[in-house]
């Protein structure tokens, strides 16, 4: 499926939402831990082997749908003579929560932001920088099931695309757990 109509068709879900529209701007803080695992080749492949990673998201609703902010680790181990680095991924992102049942509810999202690719190395000949910084954007899939009144057990699918020569597509899939807050109105106001 090409980029173009993955973008319609999460648009599509997004839109489809209505009643995201009628909800409480800033009214709760949604807290995510996860771990995370790289999916399927990309262009990293024979010189890097991904690990595993690691992302802790906050989200609170917004005017229409939900604000996003998330920051997640990804350390990729050398495979041949290139040093091997880690990542961090900085980013902000609006999704929807559509429910489905309940206790069960999807979450489309997309997000922009920012690949910093810290090599081990000081002075790499690979690149001859010690590190890189990339733009990233995100099209991600979530599913939670709340396990109380306040927490939930997830799951996500993700796609990021850093915009580096060449480009690196990575698929992650997710497994964490989360909590809703309540932001009482001091901090209502000052998140408004």
């Amino acid at each position: 499926m090409g980029l173009v109509r993955r973008i319609y068709l999460t648009l599509t879900l997004l839109v489809g939402s209505v009643p995201c529209v009628a909800q409480d701007p800033f009214s709760e803080l949604e807290f995510h831990l996860q771990g995370s695992q790289n999916l399927g080749p990309n262009v990293l492949d024979g010189q890097w082997q991904m690990g595993r990673g690691a992302k802790v998201s906050v989200s609170t609703p917004f005017y229409l749908g939900n604000w996003d902010m998330n920051f997640a680790i990804h350390r990729f181990n050398a495979l041949s003579d290139v040093p091997g680095f880690g990542a961090l991924w900085v980013s902000s992102g609006w999704g929807i929560n559509v429910r489905l049942h309940p206790r069960l509810t999807i979450k489309p999202s997309l997000s922009i932001g920012n690949y910093r690719m810290s090599f081990d190395d000081s002075a790499t000949t690979f690149s001859g920088e010690s590190s890189e910084s990339d733009f990233v954007g995100s099209l991600a899939m979530l599913i939670s099931f709340d396990v109380g009144r306040r927490w939930f057990l997830y799951s996500q699918a993700e796609y990021l695309m850093v915009q580096t020569t060449p480009r690196i597509n990575l698929w992650f899939l997710s497994t964490g757990i989360g909590f809703r807050v309540p932001t009482g109105k001091l901090i209502k106001a000052i998140l408004e």
